[in-house]
């Protein structure tokens, strides 16, 4: 049973945000908007032994590809795809021009994949998703996975690839994206509903993060530990 009946997120500057009280049960963060307008130099190093990267556009279904989503975000408490129905979401997935490359280890499991909007190259791609499973992650994999759907990305000729990280995802994340060509644009605050409360995520879901309280907060610029 959910502790907290949904409500919309909310997008706001840094200067609202800490003028704003945080509402009961909500989380903030601080997101940074990425863009990269040229690719990188180098091409993609190869990939560690039996590791392999395949490619997706609209072949993939939700009941397929839900379980490898939930293993990557819900240590991020990734949770606006979570808000969508079943027809939405394999509406999604099977339009073409939404890539997904996933990550698989020698026995074929998943370990994380990049999921990109590739349908307008003249307004520019958008990395919707991007991660590893929590066991995969510091041994460079993350890097070969992503230079990869990048170079898939670049060949078909955007004026630019765009993306947002948060202080609810990985505190390196930033750095990893400037590796590959990315700048800052811009940074703004969302508060959402925590997705532990509202039953989209379990309660255990990202520990490093703890529960909103069900009550009135100060204002800030975020609502985790950090």
């Amino acid at each position: 049973m959910s502790a907290l009946m949904a409500s919309p997120s909310e997008s706001m500057t840094v200067d609202e945000a800490m003028r704003r009280p945080i509402g009961p049960g909500r989380l903030r963060e601080t997101v940074t908007d990425m863009a990269a307008r040229t690719p990188p130099d180098d091409p993609p190093a190869p990939l560690p032994t039996g590791v392999s990267v395949a490619r997706h556009a609209g072949t993939l279904t939700w009941a397929t590809f839900a379980p490898l989503f939930h293993a990557v975000g819900a240590p991020w408490l990734w949770r606006d795809r979570l808000t969508r129905s079943p027809a939405e979401q394999e509406a999604h997935l099977a339009d073409p021009g939404v890539v997904v490359h996933v990550l698989h280890d020698g026995v074929g499991a998943a370990l994380g994949f990049c999921e990109m909007d590739c349908r307008d190259a003249a307004a520019g791609f958008r990395v919707l998703y991007f991660g590893l499973v929590p066991d995969a992650i510091g041994g460079g994999l993350g890097r070969a996975l992503f230079a990869r759907a990048l170079a898939d990305a670049w060949h078909m000729g955007p004026v630019c690839i765009r993306l947002d990280t948060c202080t609810h995802d990985h505190p390196r994340a930033v750095d990893f994206y400037r590796r590959f060509g990315f700048s800052v644009t811009g940074r703004r605050v969302v508060e959402a509903d925590d997705p532990r409360l509202t039953g989209l995520l379990p309660r255990d879901a990202a520990a490093h993060v703890p529960l909103a309280p069900l009550v009135e907060r100060p204002p800030a610029l975020r609502t985790d530990a950090g």
